[in-house]
């Protein structure tokens, strides 16, 4: 078992970690996954997986937050909070947000629910 000293914060909203517990699969944890780096950075999602071994963990609000060493180290250090927002302009789903994107988003829809993210107001 590796031991990892990660200086990131992930933060989640009381909204966010509400609808997380609402929304649990048994057996399986929450994980944050890389989906893409372009010219804005990185690009992270929320997705139900399975943990590893190797996995580094965040806890926040009663959630834990999974994520490979991999994806933490493109992370960096930078505090990050994920939120839930069910708005016109977006959508509903969840907004990864670190302190330089703005309003960059993840755009995990709700599970179960149908959610256009050509709509969602994503500009990553």
């Amino acid at each position: 078992m590796r031991v990892w000293l990660v200086m990131t914060m992930i933060e989640i909203t009381d909204v966010a970690a509400e609808v997380m517990k609402g929304n649990m699969i048994e057996g399986k944890v929450v994980r944050m996954i890389l989906a893409a780096t372009d010219a804005t950075g990185a690009n992270y999602v929320l997705a139900w997986g399975d943990p590893a071994e190797d996995d580094v963990v965040f806890e926040s609000n009663g959630i834990k937050v999974h994520m490979s060493p991999e994806d933490v180290e493109i992370l960096g250090d930078s505090p990050t909070i994920i939120d839930y927002v069910d708005t016109e302009e977006l959508g509903r789903g969840f907004v990864i947000q670190g302190p330089e994107e703005g309003d960059a988003c993840g755009c995990d829809h709700d599970h179960g629910d149908e959610h256009d993210h050509g709509g969602c107001g994503c500009s990553h």
